[in-house]
């Protein structure tokens, strides 16, 4: 850590005191290079430093880092909001633990009966609605479980699901574009279909191409952490989807036994897959049963919202929103290194540096016509909440949100020269990206890997489910260096660093980068 706690904290409390906007440089020697990757730097050295332990939602660290954030927009200028004329959004949260010994799993046919473990075989979410949960119910193959008329695509079709419990694959088929693929793919999406479709219990399976991608281990390994939904005012829980008595992500293995157990291949589908063609549902003729408990505690965690009003009469009231989201996921309560602190230093206090320092540079120029909205969003690592419950509840009208611009994990590794902006080929935003990136003498590319399927898996997600265009902004894998391969480097990160303990400031971290990539944000 470079700066002591002492020096942490009196920053914390007597910047939260400034009134005024404070320029430290003058403006011609604030917007080189250096002196925005000096502050980004500076930005990134408190947000990751081991005095916030990993700005886990709802804790007191995570607290002192929003607090940090707003004192910053205030310095720059920005109007405070959020809530009630305030600096923040108070997001309500309820946080739900699974009771491990109540987790029981098994399937029969007639007097024949396998019985599974929890975590070896399959994973359940705790239920943020229930306390207790029996599940039971004949079983119905679906495919991939997604059902889309304009891809004219249905998995259900021919099914009767009616009261049943449906198992899907995990993933899509191989012909989907890639992120209308995701959104269908997604575990909230396939959630409602199975819904649509009369299902009360929905499970899926790990197949082997989404082992290639992110091995089943690495679910298992977090099989116990709670589970976090936001609640409206009237106590209702987003996303919990209640008509589904039960739900769960099987393992190969156990995929494969309970279909051996009805007298079908999960090999012969993942060999048709494999072929080219798409699996085919059918009724699996078993019986399925699950229990399970958990327990519920109430919680809150603040989006930091600020505001920088437009210089044009009427455009002025409406708002292009960048989001960055400041948590991450704390203390490691399941490693054996001496370092358990994740600092989230790439994921994200880049992201949310480099958001600050994009308010910053608007601050000090030409006003843009319309009005922008700085949101530092929280729970981003519990499942888009802070997002989601902004979007859902704007502080400003919801018709008044144009554009949504999300900085997460931009990989300020090596000097890119390319951009990646995950959604803007199904919005206007395209030509706006590519005109920054050329601006900045670099070049926008297309996803570079669908199959990890970042589309719906950061904030901007929350947006584009509320019909905001949205677009998703990262440094892309060309590098200028030619000794350096941007693939592998992303690759590299997502091994070894990404939600471990060296996710931190001693990574070689480029700031120049970092400033090109703020000037791309703001162009």
């Amino acid at each position: 850590m470079k700066q002591s706690i002492l020096v942490t904290l009196l920053v914390v409390l007597f910047g939260c005191q400034q009134s005024e906007p404070v320029n430290i440089l003058p403006k011609n020697q604030s917007q080189t290079d250096a002196a925005i990757a000096s502050r980004i730097e500076a930005h990134m050295d408190f947000l990751a430093s081991d005095f916030l332990r990993g700005r886990q939602t709802g804790s007191q660290e995570y607290n002192i880092a929003a607090s940090y954030v707003a004192t910053q927009m205030q310095q720059y200028g920005l109007e405070p909001a959020g809530s009630d004329g305030s600096w923040y959004q108070e997001v309500p949260l309820i946080k739900s633990t699974l009771i491990q010994e109540s987790v029981k799993l098994s399937v029969n046919k007639g007097a024949d009966q396998l019985n599974f473990t929890f975590i070896d075989d399959f994973i359940t979410p705790a239920n943020p609605i229930s306390i207790e949960d029996i599940l039971q119910g004949e079983v119905v193959f679906v495919g991939y479980g997604i059902d889309s008329q304009a891809l004219q695509y249905n998995d259900y079709a021919n099914l009767d699901v009616q009261g049943k419990i449906v198992i899907a694959l995990r993933g899509r088929p191989y012909q989907f574009p890639s992120e209308v693929g995701a959104h269908l793919a997604s575990g909230t999406t396939k959630s409602e279909t199975a819904i649509k479709h009369g299902a009360v219990g929905f499970f899926q399976i790990h197949t082997p191409e989404m082992e290639n991608i992110r091995k089943f281990e690495s679910y298992q390994k977090y099989a116990l952490e709670p589970a976090y939904h936001w609640q409206d005012p009237d106590g209702n829980v987003a996303e919990s989807f209640p008509e589904l008595k039960g739900s769960g992500y099987l393992s190969t293995e156990t995929g494969a036994a309970i279909f051996e157990l009805a007298g079908f291949s999960l090999e012969g589908v993942f060999t048709d897959i494999d072929n080219k063609l798409n699996p085919q549902g059918f009724a699996l003729n078993i019986q399925l049963n699950m229990e399970r408990q958990t327990q519920h505690e109430n919680l809150s965690s603040p989006n930091v919202v600020g505001k920088l009003v437009g210089s044009e009469p009427l455009l002025k009231q409406e708002y292009v929103v960048y989001s960055a989201h400041l948590d991450h996921i704390g203390v490691e309560s399941h490693s054996e290194v001496d370092d358990k602190i994740n600092n989230g230093a790439l994921d994200n206090a880049s992201g949310v540096s480099v958001m600050l320092e994009t308010a910053r540079r608007f601050a000090e120029q030409e006003r843009p016509k319309r009005s922008i909205l700085f949101v530092a969003v929280t729970a981003e690592e519990k499942g888009l909440l802070g997002s989601s419950y902004f979007a859902t509840n704007p502080t400003v009208g919801a018709d008044k949100m144009v554009a949504n611009i999300n900085l997460d994990m931009p990989l300020i590794l090596y000097p890119f020269g390319d951009v990646i902006a995950f959604g803007s080929e199904h919005s206007t935003l395209s030509s706006a990206v590519e005109n920054a990136a050329s601006k900045n003498a670099i070049k926008l590319s297309p996803d570079p890997m669908p199959e990890q399927v970042l589309f719906v898996r950061s904030d901007h997600y929350s947006f584009v489910k509320r019909g905001v265009p949205s677009i998703y902004l990262v440094p892309g894998f060309d590098s200028k260096d030619p000794s350096i391969n941007g693939k592998e480097v992303f690759n590299l990160f997502l091994e070894k660093h990404y939600h471990q303990p060296s996710d931190d400031l001693q990574l070689p971290i480029n700031y120049t980068a970092a400033a090109l990539f703020t000037k791309v944000n703001q162009d």
